[in-house]
């Protein structure tokens, strides 16, 4: 069974990794849709169904910080979500609404210090009850995470950069409700 299967490497991943759980994909860009399709849908099949059609979702946009925005958030608005675009720390408190549904964070140097450094927007997201999650696919995997450590819900991982793996491989780790659900929106599950 694949969902036996996916159970098992969750928690394996989750044990290699400190994360809560895990979970394999094809490439980052996968992990940074599939993640999205969980916070948008949570899990629910009736709704995944009708990804990249958003109307009548509770939660259908995206918080991303301008210095986030890059070509592979095309991964998160591929679901379909209307992205919130901030520059200041005083956009991205307005920026939050019953309808977000995550914030989207690129990691690297600009996410590191100021107004809207990870965890800042981690420390805000939280208090709103809304996820975050950070596209490390460049980065080395570190354990503890420290994208978790500083906050994030989700962090996504390419298997050909940093992790030397296959190039089509990626991992998604972070709070096993979202990386579960997030399972249910990726093959070989129907829909989007």
């Amino acid at each position: 069974h694949l969902d036996e299967l996916m159970a098992a490497i969750g928690a394996r991943l989750a044990e290699l990794t400190k994360a809560e759980w895990g979970m394999v994909s094809s490439g980052c860009a996968a992990a940074l849709t599939h993640a999205t399709a969980a916070c948008v849908a949570g899990g629910n099949p009736d709704l995944h169904v009708r990804i990249p059609n958003l109307s009548g979702f509770a939660r259908d946009e995206v918080i991303i910080p301008r210095h986030s925005r890059n070509v592979y958030d095309a991964a998160v608005r591929a679901v379909g979500v209307r992205v919130v675009d901030v520059g200041t720390a005083e956009e991205l408190e307005a920026a939050f609404g019953p309808r977000t549904a995550m914030v989207y964070i690129l990691a690297g140097p600009n996410a590191d210090s100021g107004p809207l450094s990870t965890k800042a927007i981690c420390a805000l997201a939280r208090q709103r009850q809304v996820p975050v999650l950070v596209d490390a696919a460049a980065e080395i995997l570190t354990v503890p995470n420290v994208h978790l450590e500083n906050g994030a819900t989700l962090v996504g991982y390419s298997g050909g950069k940093c992790l030397r793996g296959p190039q089509s491989a990626g991992l998604l780790l972070g709070r096993k409700d979202l990386v579960q659900a997030a399972w249910i929106h990726s093959a070989p599950h129907h829909g989007f």
